[in-house]
């Protein structure tokens, strides 16, 4: 009963990535830069928003002395991520839109 019911779920899984694959062009080069630029547009977004939460965390109670450094080098850290991020989105983007206008159906 339990191989029948493991084996019902491979081939559901085998058509429903076939499905998406076909509807959604995954299988192509404009696809997969889609889904990169999503991907990291998401990542980018997630990155701002905790780089935001921390700056308010950091800025409501007042910053001592010995605080300075950590948050020195939590910011350097903050912007090495999302310049990284924000580079990975740009580029997938670019390259997505010239993909876009080179590949005609």
């Amino acid at each position: 009963m339990l191989y029948r019911f493991w084996r019902e779920l491979r081939i559901e899984i085998y058509w429903l990535k076939k499905e998406l694959t076909r509807r959604w062009y995954l299988d192509t080069p404009l696809g997969v830069v889609g889904i990169i630029a999503v991907i990291s547009g998401l990542a980018l977004f997630i990155l701002i928003a905790q780089g935001v939460a921390k700056i308010f965390r950091a800025a409501i109670p007042w910053v001592n002395g010995s605080a300075v450094g950590a948050i020195y080098w939590t910011s350097i850290g903050f912007a090495l991520k999302v310049s990284f991020v924000f580079l990975l989105f740009c580029t997938s983007l670019i390259f997505l839109l010239w993909l876009k206008s080179r590949m005609r159906r």
